[in-house]
């Protein structure tokens, strides 16, 4: 549990099953019964089928990429953290990120 006594989520990528899970968990108040981070190594959600329409210049580069932190925002009790996952202890109940720190989860 956290500091504040709240269950720990975390969410391994923000791409559309991440965001929906971390949107779903998210809440607009301070009561929220569980504190969710969000991993992903990029900044962005990208919608890779329309980066075609990118290269030929029929939609601009903000049209099929969005901030992870914009599409999230106003969830009090969810946090973004750009890191790589590169294992998860099960037994131990942590996620490894690529600078060799873990995160615990419930």
């Amino acid at each position: 549990m956290s500091a504040a006594g709240r269950k720990r989520v975390i969410v391994v990528g923000a791409g559309f099953g991440g965001l929906a899970a971390a949107k779903a968990l998210g809440s607009k108040d301070e009561g929220s019964p569980v504190e969710v981070t969000v991993i992903d190594r990029l900044n962005y959600h990208l919608f890779q089928p329309l980066l075609y329409q990118v290269a030929l210049a029929g939609l601009a580069a903000t049209d099929v990429a969005y901030p992870i932190r914009a599409a999230l925002h106003g969830r009090r009790n969810i946090s973004v953290l750009l890191a790589e996952v590169t294992g998860v202890d099960v037994a131990g109940r942590s996620v490894r990120l690529d600078d060799g720190k873990s995160l615990p989860y419930d």
